[in-house]
């Protein structure tokens, strides 16, 4: 049986909630889950780094399970960047470990009085003061606490920037390496986790597996088959990992390329998955790896440098699109160094790469200055006001250096995909309770959520704001499942889905049951959002409303903004 575990790092107090048949949260797990704790149980206003907000660690239904790619985790706050409801997804090794001790929710309250570690193990759980371990970075962590509890353990973790509150922190998961490289990294999650003074949480692997099948033949048989449909299906994924996009992005001219001006790169080949391949080739590099227990995509890589030292892992498409077209930087390794500092710190690439933009915008960092970057970013250790400003996010880059071109919706830097060409990725900026989310409700190229239906072509408004709501539907199914959304968010995948809950739990659920779940659990987190006083949907930055593309002088925004403003009523 699952359980809910509340802690009360201010008394140290822990609760243990069975989750029993017909409990109010059996039929909620992983996003889901994290968004109706929050909507029931904290204020909307509260401010997002006091001792009122909760940080929630929250299983998928399917999670840990046979089911494919189900190693994926959701950790949910409100947020100090968008100052609405945040889920942020993350793999690694922790999020299985945790699902097969039965835990379903870590619902963590209050503020500790010093800082405190987390320990699950067998059964218990218990803390252990985390006062060595402050002001290391998650490298060093890990580390030392494999050293200290053993080397068959999950570690969520947070570096300095965490520890500093800064809004642009994450919450870092250790791979199945051991590098602290898989990232809870949108929204600033680290920086509330940081406001909690919990430092890490250390899952041990449990003797006996707590996860129960209602029809375990019946799930394998699910499984099995959809997982071996991927293997065959995703082998570029495998070979090229997220990076295999990027030519066709910049040809379609969907890559963000200084600070958002224009589509495309003159020198995207050098930063593509083809020449990182090469790259991981050449340095004996490693390719087609998990990122979590059971994925059969193994979209990730492990970098190392000419010498055979370890950079990063894994280096991905939107580390490399906002870090990389988005600065006209185009050095792999110096791409990959940025991307190592901000696991080791615990930062989402993605804002550090909107906040140097802004950087750049105000000359302090010359375009296509990878140094510069790099050296601002280890300045975070050292309290260097630029630093800090850069590690909260580019919206307080903006107002600190008084630029106004701020790539952003809801405070929160966008992703590595152009809304004016992306119609559809940008109508789920505008939309998605989370905000500038890709993941929320990723309209990519020949992504669409029903076969049947005619969603027009990739840079035309033609029915694009019901795209970017059936793909956040499904998404929303996903994330509250653990699954990863590389598998599909897509109309075909629910009987799967229906399927494997009815034989995991011993539900009756039909497809119609699981999209109109999906319908409801996305209104949550409007609704929390309404409560805390923003509005449901949102607007570009006025540059972007104003401006083409200057590689495509024709190609703008022109969602008319009455069919964004429509995507709740039609829900």
């Amino acid at each position: 049986m699952t359980k809910i575990v509340r802690i009360n790092l201010e008394t140290k107090g822990i609760q243990i909630e069975l989750v029993e048949k017909g409990h109010s949260y059996e039929f909620y797990g992983g996003r889901a889950l994290s968004a109706k704790i929050l909507l029931d149980e904290i204020d909307p206003k509260v401010d997002p780094l006091s001792k009122d907000n909760k940080l929630i660690f929250a299983s998928g239904l399917l999670g840990g399970t046979f089911a494919p790619n189900s190693g994926r985790f959701s950790i949910g706050s409100k947020s100090p960047l968008t100052k609405g409801i945040k889920e942020a997804n993350v793999g690694g090794l922790a999020p299985t470990l945790l699902c097969r001790t039965g835990i379903k929710a870590l619902i963590f309250e209050g503020k500790a009085s010093n800082w405190q570690i987390l320990k699950i193990q067998d059964g218990k759980i218990e803390f252990v003061d985390a006062d060595p371990y402050v002001g290391m970075n998650n490298y060093e962590l890990d580390i030392k606490l494999s050293k200290k509890f053993g080397s068959n353990i999950g570690i969520f973790s947070i570096g300095v920037a965490g520890e500093k509150q800064l809004k642009a922190a994450s919450i870092a998961s250790m791979d199945l390496e051991g590098y602290p490289s898989r990232h809870a990294g949108r929204g600033g999650l680290g920086a509330v986790m940081g406001s909690k003074k919990l430092k890490a949480v250390i899952i041990t692997a449990p003797k006996i597996n707590q996860i129960r099948y209602h029809d375990k033949k019946s799930f394998k048989q699910v499984a099995l088959k959809w997982g071996k449909n991927l293997q065959e299906t995703k082998k570029g994924f495998s070979k090229f990992g997220t990076l295999m996009g990027l030519m066709t992005m910049d040809s379609v001219h969907g890559l963000p390329t200084q600070n958002f001006r224009s589509g495309s790169f003159k020198d995207a080949d050098k930063i593509s998955g083809e020449a990182l391949h090469q790259y991981l080739l050449q340095n004996n590099g490693k390719f087609s790896v998990s990122c979590s227990p059971g994925c059969m995509i193994r979209c990730s890589n492990i970098v190392f440098d000419k010498n055979g030292k370890h950079i990063t892992s894994s280096l991905e498409y939107e580390t490399i699109a906002l870090n990389g077209s988005n600065l006209l930087i185009s050095d792999l390794e110096k791409l990959a160094n940025i991307d190592h500092i901000c696991d080791d710190f615990g930062l989402d690439t993605i804002e550090v790469g909107n906040a140097l933009a802004v950087f750049m915008e105000a000359g302090i960092i010359k375009w296509g200055d990878a140094d510069g970057c790099i050296a601002l970013l280890k300045e975070i250790k050292n309290d260097d006001k630029n630093a800090l400003i850069l590690g909260n996010g580019a919206v307080q880059v903006g107002s600190a250096l008084n630029i106004s071109r701020v790539a952003q919706v809801k405070g929160q830097g966008l992703p590595g995909y152009e809304p004016r060409t992306f119609k559809g990725m940008g109508a789920t900026y505008l939309t998605s309770p989370m905000g500038a989310d890709h993941t929320a409700g990723a309209a990519i190229i020949n992504r669409t959520p029903d076969s049947d239906l005619d969603y027009g072509k990739l840079h035309t408004p033609k029915n694009k704001v019901e795209l970017s709501k059936r793909l956040q539907i499904f998404t929303m199914i996903l994330d509250s499942m653990g699954q990863c959304y590389f598998i599909g968010p897509h109309i075909e995948n629910m009987p799967k889905l229906a399927k494997m809950l009815n034989a995991r739990y011993g539900w009756s659920l039909k497809t119609d049951d699981l999209v109109e779940m999906g319908q409801k659990w996305l209104k949550i987190e409007r609704d929390f959002n309404l409560n805390a006083g923003l509005g449901a949907t949102d607007y570009l930055p006025a540059f972007m409303q104003e401006e083409n593309l200057i590689d495509l002088p024709d190609r703008s925004w022109d969602i008319d903004p009455e069919d964004i403003s429509s995507f709740w009523k039609k829900l």
